[in-house]
Formats: structure tokens, C-alpha cells, sequence
């Protein structure tokens, strides 16, 4: 089972970005239900704010309004079709909680960690510096769980 940050949905509707083969392979298999896969239910709203700042940072990129609304209701229809486990906050606000305190982590990426630690994800899948920082990795290892970018599972996810 692998657990989802915002950082590689994001990749999912943002073009340009480092890891974005990798992102549409991993979203194919989720969609597919080829993988178990888990995030928080603030995901789709981390989406719509990744990317409207895309939008505001990059003009050129062309990320509309409408985009992002149709964003937002990829990844809902992905959590409704049972494709993407959808874990309430209110379930892991204290490990949250936790995270924030023992490494320092904003709200988001501590809520990320503490999904993935929650439900025993094997991985969580990120492109976040902070979450691949040394500190949290360690942190997450001594729970089960390994921090890995999308072209790292994906190669894991080969190898199955």
C-alpha cells in the first residue's frame, strides 16, 4: 500500500514538472486499482492550492480556473470510486500532532507523514524536500514506512 502527498498529485495536472511520467504511471495504476493506495481527505484542497499558485507564479503555464476545478474533482472521483483511500483528518490529528512537534513539519506535510503511519503504508510517495529530509525519513523508517519519490515506486512497483 503507498500513501499520496500533494506534491505528486500535483504533478498529475501540472505540466513541466521533475517526475511527471513517473506521477501519470502511478496515477494509471491507482486509477486502475492495479495499486492500493491512500491519502489524506485535505489532498484534493493541497492540489487546488499547488496549483492555483502555479497559476498565479507561471502564467505561461496556462493553468485555469477551470483546470483546477476539474483538478479537484479528478481527485474526488478517485477517492468516491474507492481508487484512492480517502483517511479523515479527525483519524490522525494527533500523530500529526506528533510529527509537527518531533520534526518541525508544517501542518500539511506532518498530516501526509501521520496518513502513511496510520495505516501501515509501505511508502509514501513525495517530491516534498521537507518530507525527504533526513530527519523525517528516519522518523518514518522506525514506523514501517519508507519516503520515496515517484520514480523510486515506481521502480519498486516494477520489481512487484
Amino acid at each position: 500500500m503507498i500513501a499520496l502527498d500533494a506534491s505528486v498529485a500535483v504533478k498529475w495536472f501540472k505540466p513541466h514538472e521533475r517526475f511527471e511520467a513517473e506521477a501519470q504511471s502511478l496515477l494509471n495504476l491507482i486509477g486502475g486499482f492495479k495499486v492500493e493506495a491512500l491519502a489524506s481527505e485535505w489532498l484534493s484542497l493541497e492540489v487546488v492550492r499547488g496549483l492555483k499558485r502555479a497559476q498565479q507564479k507561471v502564467p505561461a503555464l496556462a493553468i485555469s480556473d477551470e483546470d483546477i476545478h476539474a483538478a479537484y474533482e479528478a481527485i474526488e472521483t478517485l477517492f468516491r470510486s474507492g481508487a484512492l483511500l480517502e483517511v479523515p483528518v479527525s483519524e490522525v490529528k494527533t500523530l500529526t500532532k506528533n510529527a509537527e512537534i518531533a520534526l518541525g513539519l508544517y501542518a500539511a506535510d506532518a498530516l501526509h507523514l501521520a496518513t502513511a503511519i496510520y495505516l501501515g503504508a509501505g511508502w509514501l510517495v513525495t517530491d516534498d524536500s521537507h518530507l525527504l529530509s533526513v530527519p523525517v525519513q528516519e522518523y518514518a523508517s522506525a514506523s514501517g514506512v519508507a519516503i520515496v519519490n515517484p520514480a523510486e515506486v515506481m521502480v519498486q512497483l516494477t520489481v512487484l
